[in-house]
């Protein structure tokens, strides 16, 4: 659905006119498909009218293939609803199905839903009325909305002759009434829009033959519905179309509507132009067979004049028109006028005639092609008197004709126009005659009962007195029948469907009242022949011959000049007729002209007229733009102030601005600020015994009733119980019965089985050997198959071995050439990686020699450090009193910077540091070692001094007695218990090496204002050489401590 929303927005937008119809088309398909899946047939329609819209002018076949690709998704989906209903119910005959739903467009009231769900309906009725009666309404939704869509459109008459199928198929009768009433409002409606570009031109002759064979069709399929009203004013509908026409409509299609026109003159019982139908027919099939000349044809023909002939004698007599004796002057009008429009129906001048049918009939020699039976039932109906034995002779007759089925419906109108004949003839020999001698002549054997046939003499003189055909009296008290003769009453005319009334049978002697009708012109023709006689030269009679001689042979003398004067009226009536076609193909092509310039004018017009409807559509969408961003902003507002739970009304939004909206959102929450405080002023007050008093109640009574529940529970249990055994023991008996009168037809059901079985195996047992067989013959076919792929592919194979011998050969060959061209780089690269090689040695050479001598001059720098310590060391010891004093502070450790000691060792050490005079800054004294130094004389190695100095990180030095455990001992048992803790051994400075050393002679300082070689004051020790907290220099006491 949010699929089928989308597309349909598209529809809606403005652009949707203004894009490409190949854009178009896809997307409008796919809308097509979507409404075919969920039923939507309404808005498939509105879709296909806005399309139609956009392309009918630019590409009517984009429009055909939209609809016939919409129709044929819906035949589809009935197609496997058909396959699913046919899936789990079985497949059924044609003729059962369709037949579920009436009227596919009446709603499906309450009453027919309850109808149908209490009604006793086969399992396939009801899965047929669920699964396909749906789709049977789209597709018939369907094929209207495309009727109703090129309903004024040339092109596409297709869609109705797909409808009419559609209705065929699934007898579909009351939508077929449907269809037609359409295609006659759309026929008369299409003439309102000429002026379209597509428009229905009926004066198009190719626009009307295909209108004529649609038509055709229609008329086809009403007569296999068996429609018959229905047929015949699609006949009317042919015979308009027809009249329009401006050329002959073809052989076939003429023959196809005589034949459809006489089943629907035969279902009506009008045998009269029933007759005249099929003449018409017989004329076309003899014209055809005498121009081809084909003898296969003249079967058809033999058999068309059989039923020619039968069908002109089965005309009743006395049918038609009645005679002036019995009708009335409006209802004879109303006769003669529908007579006169069947006969048009059938392009007959007059209303044809019983007589006229059979003189027609002989005069195409229909009697020479029919069977000797038809030629005797011809002699005996219509040319000999036999009223004593005319039913005995006929009788072998209709027997015959009863047994085939094409002639059996002949059979009882035949017997009618027995009667007739027979009522005729006797009229003529008896005055009176008892009922029961007529009943006898007029009875048939095949009959078989006497009173059926009294009653059919009884009803035949009573319809043909009310007619006017004879004048009989039935007398029932001394039960004879009087030929009533009027001496001078009114004879009864010729009718529409008699030969010429009475005259047209054979008489014997004329009746009385037909001397004294004809007494005077027999009178007048005996003076007139005995005038004649006497006196031929006065006679009436010879004065006619000779002015008729007279007149003959002044006719020939002007006959010459007659034709000559008949050739030149042709020919000016060809030259009128000839200018008029020019003067109308003038006039219709200015016409076209005018049509055409009123159409470019209009399309002016209508551009004009949309450029400035869009112009106005384009401002009012900017005012709406700018009213819904109004709009969008308040609305947000109030839904925010929704959300915080202002009460707002949506229907007066758009009057309101922000700051009302603001306004009442304050309002709002002051009055729920005061009804909140109200409320809860209230709940605190409320006390709510009463519920706690009922639930204290109704406690006791909760176990009261839970334990009636118990018992009621048992009891149905058990009454359920006894049932069940009840119902168990009855169909145990039930079983047992069925199984012993089942036991009874064991045998023959075993014997059924055994039977079934063989034939069964018999049946595969021939399967089997023909499918061997097929099997031998395909497996003979394979081998050959297989043999001759096998020739193809060893050819292949040598084609390919040869190539491949070809191919090693390049590629050895191009082997050979990369090999020596790498044998050359490779030569290249080994040049290349010796000098590489040399250049490396060189390079790593002169590395180490840059090595050994930066190593060499830092070994110098450090045995100067070293050597520049010792002597400020050993001025020092010298400065501080020898070795006394050298042992007091080894003993006590450095004193720690800052303190008053430290300093007033330094200032013994060296006097106030003065610049030099180089402006370099002075090198810092270097703390006393705990080992003693060495003496002069002694030699120490380099390595022994310069561990420390080599690490590049770690901790600083602290100051403390000695490097090991006994040291340490005798320095605590010298200070006494203040310097009981441990000390850790001496670290290395903070900073050595190469750095430190020159940093050092430089005499630079670290960034926090200490010599590169010092330990900072947080890594102090306590005088006994133990660890201590480090103290900011602003908190030292260092009297208090020393």
């Amino acid at each position: 659905m949010a699929a089928l929303s989308s597309i349909s927005e598209v529809f809606s937008s403005k652009r949707f006119r203004s894009t490409p119809l190949s854009t178009l088309e896809p997307i409008l398909i796919k809308f097509l498909e979507l409404c075919v899946d969920l039923r939507k047939g309404r808005t498939a329609k509105d879709g296909l009218i806005q399309y139609k819209n956009v392309a009918q002018n630019t590409s009517v076949t984009s429009v055909e293939v939209v609809i016939q690709k919409f129709l044929e998704q819906s035949r589809n989906k009935l197609s496997e609803a058909l396959a699913k209903v046919d899936e789990l119910e079985g497949t059924v005959e044609k003729k059962t199905e369709g037949v579920e739903v009436e009227d596919l467009e009446a709603t499906e009231t309450p009453e027919s839903i309850l109808l149908s769900a209490v009604s006793e309906e086969k399992s396939r009725d009801r899965t047929y009325r669920t699964l396909v009666t749906p789709w049977l309404r789209f597709l018939w939704e369907s094929y209207r909305t495309a009727l109703d869509i090129l309903r004024n459109n040339a092109r596409l008459e297709t869609v109705s002759q797909e409808a009419f199928q559609f209705c065929l198929t699934h007898q579909r009768k009351t939508e077929f009434r449907r269809l037609c009433e359409t295609l006659r409002s759309h026929l008369a409606s299409s003439q309102k829009y000429t002026h379209q570009a597509h428009s229905i031109n009926l004066n198009d002759p190719d626009t009307l033959q295909r209108h004529l064979d649609t038509r055709f069709q229609q008329l086809s399929t009403a007569v296999e519905l068996e429609l018959w009203q229905e047929a015949f004013r699609t006949a009317e509908d042919i015979h308009t179309l027809i009249g329009m026409s401006k050329r002959a409509p073809k052989a076939s299609m003429m023959a196809s509507f005589y034949d459809k026109m006489a089943k629907v003159f035969a279902v009506g019982q009008n045998f009269l132009f029933h007759s005249a139908a099929y003449g018409k027919l017989y004329g076309l099939h003899a014209a055809r067979v005498a121009l081809s000349g084909d003898k296969g044809d003249d079967v058809e023909l033999e058999k068309l004049s059989a039923l020619v002939l039968l069908s002109a004698l089965a005309v009743p007599l006395g049918s038609g028109v009645e005679t002036g004796k019995r009708a009335e002057g409006g209802e004879e009008g109303e006769a003669k006028g529908r007579l006169g429009r069947l006969a048009a129906l059938l392009g007959l001048a007059s209303a044809p005639t019983r007589a006229g049918l059979i003189n027609d009939a002989l005069n195409r020699h229909v009697l020479k092609r029919v069977s000797p039976e038809l030629r005797s039932l011809y002699n005996i109906l219509e040319v000999d008197f036999h009223p004593l034995s005319i039913t005995s002779k006929i009788e072998p007759i209709l027997a015959s004709l009863e047994k085939n089925p094409e002639t059996a419906r002949y059979v009882a109108p035949l017997k009618d126009v027995v009667l007739a004949r027979l009522f005729q003839q006797l009229a003529q020999v008896y005055a009176s005659l008892k009922i029961d001698r007529v009943v006898k002549l007029a009875s048939f054997q095949a009959d078989g009962e006497k009173d059926v046939t009294r009653k059919r003499v009884e009803r035949y003189v009573t319809e043909a007195c009310r007619r006017g055909d004879v004048d009989v009296t039935i007398d029932h008290s001394t039960g004879s029948i009087k030929f009533d003769e009027e001496l001078f009453g009114e004879e009864a005319g010729p009718v529409a469907s008699t030969s010429a009334g009475y005259d047209s049978v054979k008489t014997l002697q004329p009746s009385a009242s037909t001397l004294l009708r004809t007494h005077l012109a027999r009178l007048a023709s005996t003076l007139y022949s005995t005038l004649n006689q006497v006196n031929p030269d006065v006679s009436p009679i010879t004065a006619a011959q000779t002015t008729r001689s007279t007149a003959f042979a002044s006719l020939e003398e002007q006959v010459a000049e007659e034709r000559d004067t008949l050739i030149a009226r042709t020919q000016i009536i060809k030259r009128r007729k000839e200018l008029a076609d020019e003067q109308t193909a003038r006039k219709e092509k200015e016409e076209a002209h005018a049509r055409s310039i009123r159409a470019q004018q209009k399309a002016e017009e209508d551009a004009k007229r949309q450029k400035e409807e869009l112009k106005k559509r384009e401002l009012e969408r900017i005012r709406k733009e700018v009213e819904k961003v109004k709009q969008d902003e308040a609305k947000k507002v109030a839904e925010n102030l929704v959300k915080g739970g202002l009460k707002v009304d949506m229907q007066k939004l758009p009057e309101l601005s922000a700051n009302d909206l603001v306004q009442l959102q304050v309002q709002q929450i002051e009055k729920d600020k005061k009804d909140l405080t109200q409320k809860l002023t209230a709940v605190h007050k409320r006390m709510d015994h009463l519920e706690r008093a009922f639930r204290k109640e109704e406690v006791p009574l909760i176990s009261q009733d839970y334990q009636r529940q118990q018992a009621r529970d048992r009891e149905a249990f058990e009454a359920a119980q006894v049932g069940r055994a009840e119902a168990l023991r009855r169909k145990h008996t039930e079983s047992l019965a069925l199984k012993a009168s089942l036991a009874k037809v064991l045998p023959d059901y075993r014997a059924y089985r055994a039977r079934l079985e063989k034939e069964s195996r018999d049946q595969f047992e021939a399967e089997k050997k023909r499918l061997m067989e097929q099997l031998e013959e395909a497996k003979a076919e394979r081998r050959r198959e297989v043999l001759e792929q096998r020739e193809r592919e060893r050819i292949a194979r040598i084609e390919r071995e040869k190539e491949e011998a070809e191919r090693r050969a390049q590629e050895e060959e191009q082997a050979r050439l990369r090999a020596e061209q790498e044998a050359r780089e490779a030569e290249e690269r080994a040049r290349i990686e010796e000098r590489r090689r040399a250049l490396e040695e060189e390079a790593a050479q002169k590395a180490a020699e840059e090595k050994e001598r930066r190593l060499a001059e830092r070994r110098a720098d450090q045995e100067r450090i070293m050597a520049q310590a010792k002597r400020e060391e050993e001025a020092l010891a010298r400065r501080s009193g020898g070795g006394l004093a050298r042992t007091a502070s080894a003993a006590t450790g450095p004193a720690i910077p800052g303190t008053a000691a430290w300093r007033a060792a330094r200032e013994t050490a060296s006097p106030s540091p003065t610049p030099s005079a180089g402006g370099e800054r002075p090198r810092i004294a270097i703390a006393p070692r705990t080992v003693p130094a060495p003496s002069s004389g002694e030699s120490t190695p380099p390595q022994a001094a310069t561990p420390e100095l080599r690490r590049p990180t770690g901790p600083p030095s602290l100051g403390g007695a000695g490097g090991g455990w006994r040291e340490r001992e005798a320095a605590r048992s010298a200070s006494g218990p203040a310097a009981a803790a441990p000390s850790p051994p001496a670290a290395a400075p903070k900073f050595g090496g190469k750095w430190t050393a020159a940093r050092r002679e430089g005499g630079e300082t670290l960034p926090n204002g200490e010599a590169p070689g010092e330990a900072p004051p947080s890594r102090t020790s306590t005088p006994g050489g133990g660890p201590s907290k480090y103290v900011p220099p602003s908190q030292r006491n260092t009297s208090s401590r020393w």
